[in-house]
């Protein structure tokens, strides 16, 4: 158990990351229903690894079905959707140090102080992350990584790969993620309380990302004529608009439904 555990707090940031594209890293609102694929300019250019990829897609896909989504469905069922909310912000606030540095690394030194702010008053007046009051002060939550301080620096992405259970990313961003993990202390603190926090904050950390996207994701498989490419279509072109800190014009993005869940995703 704790070597699943340990394997699995090394990639949840893989993960979560992979999942934020898809929901348009948590900020995006009144997105449309319905998916329509908007394909790639140069797929094959982008994907070269395509074979690979749609062999790990599969097993991820059943990995997903077999394990998390009834995991996911069963989180829902004994949470209330405020706890869900409250948790959400939590794990979004543990992750604000990572951001602030890649702000000051990207020379984003206003967005910086508005990350720091953002911390002081949740970790605060909001009960350690739990509530959000930064927000309603007109503080709003963005997320950067070191994948996006590469692509900043001019570094290409590389090929889009899917990683086995983990899910897409490509050559740069899966770097950039291995990076923030290791820059995160709790990894290196090897005391028992900093192994439970890590186990515990892995659990939330994958059922909190898993749950909000359980009818969005099945919806785009169920309408998909390529599930494997809509994915990967709305990763590539989500990406860039994470990188370009532009991530509330969704206008050139497949849509994937119009759900209540995204509104609380903040």
């Amino acid at each position: 158990m704790k070597l699943v555990l340990s394997i699995a707090a090394f990639c949840l940031p893989l993960a979560a990351a992979a999942q934020a594209q898809i929901t348009g890293a948590g900020e995006a609102d009144d997105i449309a229903a319905e998916l329509e694929t908007a394909p790639i300019e140069n797929a094959a250019e982008a994907d070269p690894w395509e074979g690979f990829n749609r062999k790990m897609f599969a097993i991820n896909d059943s990995f997903d079905s077999a394990l998390m989504v009834p995991a996911a469905k069963a989180y829902r069922a004994v949470t209330h959707k405020k706890q869900r909310k409250g948790i959400r912000n939590f794990i979004a606030n543990l992750r604000t140090p990572v951001t602030l540095v890649n702000d000051v690394l990207q020379g984003e030194f206003g967005r910086a102080g508005k990350t720091a702010s953002r911390f002081v008053i949740n970790s605060t007046i909001g009960f350690g992350g739990m509530g959000d009051p930064a927000e309603r002060l007109g503080i709003e939550q963005h997320s950067e990584d070191f994948g996006q301080t590469l692509a900043v620096w001019g570094v290409d992405s590389g090929p889009y790969v899917v990683l086995p259970f983990f899910g897409p990313t490509t050559v740069r961003d899966g770097f950039g993620s291995a990076v923030d993990v290791a820059a995160d202390p709790a990894v290196w603190i090897r005391t028992e309380p900093a192994q439970y926090f890590r186990y515990s904050r892995t659990g939330a950390g994958l059922l909190s990302t898993r749950e909000p996207l359980i009818e969005p994701l099945a919806d785009i498989k169920a309408d998909s004529l390529d599930y494997y490419a809509s994915i990967r279509s709305f990763y590539l072109q989500s990406r860039k608009r994470e990188i370009a800190n532009g991530r509330t014009d969704f206008d050139d993005l497949p849509d994937i439904g119009d759900f209540e869940e995204f509104d609380e995703l903040e």
